[in-house]
Formats: structure tokens, C-alpha cells, sequence
């Protein structure tokens, strides 16, 4: 009987100390999408006119753009250099007209407007 009992110990242990099966990791949604690409540094950023200053509620540094196209009326963002938000809390699914971003911030809550509706409200940090 305690050769049983030290067995099935033995077996436990050896078990506790296998490695974990491997997870599949899903990529966040990048909500910001690709444009405008990302500047990595301050001398690149001040070569498109950006300004090099800490976002978010980290403060991380980041190339901040001011849009040539700020406040002009979209129905989704393919017609904006950045984003295409709705000037205030509309209805999800709503059909409305949206402005495009004053800049490339990544931070802060908007609604986005895609294909001429109102997208839910996101908030990034």
C-alpha cells in the first residue's frame, strides 16, 4: 500500500512539473488602424511636422500629426488621413455624417463612423 501511495505521489509530481500546453495568443484590435504609420523617434517625428510629447495616461512619448483634413465631413474613415467619429454620442447603428480626427492621438474615447454609421463608443489607453 505505500508503495502505491508513493507511486501516485511520484506520478503527481511529475506532472505538476510538465509544462503548460501552449495558448494560442490573439492580437488586440488595433483601433487606430495602419494610417498614419507609426514614428519611433523624435527626429523622424519632426521631419513630418509632428509634435514629440507624452500621450496617454502613461505618458509614453509618441509623434502626435495634426491632419490636413481636421474637421471635414466623412461617412467613414477611408476619407479622413486619420479617424472618421461622430461630434456626439449618436446611436450605435445610426446612419449619420462623422468629422475626421484633428490628429493621429491614439487616446481618449470617440465613436467611430463606418459606411455612414455610428460604431460604438471605444475608449484607448
Amino acid at each position: 500500500m505505500n508503495i502505491r501511495i508513493i507511486l501516485v505521489s511520484l506520478v503527481l509530481t511529475l506532472v505538476a512539473c510538465t509544462q503548460p500546453a501552449v495558448s494560442t495568443v490573439v492580437a488586440p484590435v488595433d483601433v487606430t488602424a495602419a494610417k498614419p504609420q507609426q514614428i519611433l523617434t523624435e527626429t523622424a517625428c519632426s521631419t513630418v511636422g509632428g509634435d514629440w510629447r507624452p500621450v496617454c495616461m502613461m505618458g509614453k512619448p509618441a509623434c502626435v500629426v495634426t491632419f490636413k483634413d481636421a474637421g471635414k465631413s466623412c461617412a467613414d474613415s477611408s476619407e479622413c488621413s486619420g479617424r472618421c467619429v461622430t461630434k456626439g454620442g449618436e446611436k450605435p447603428g445610426a446612419e449619420t455624417r462623422g468629422i475626421c480626427t484633428t490628429n493621429s492621438d491614439p487616446c481618449g474615447c470617440f465613436q467611430l463612423v463606418t459606411k455612414g454609421k455610428a460604431d460604438y463608443t471605444l475608449c484607448a489607453d
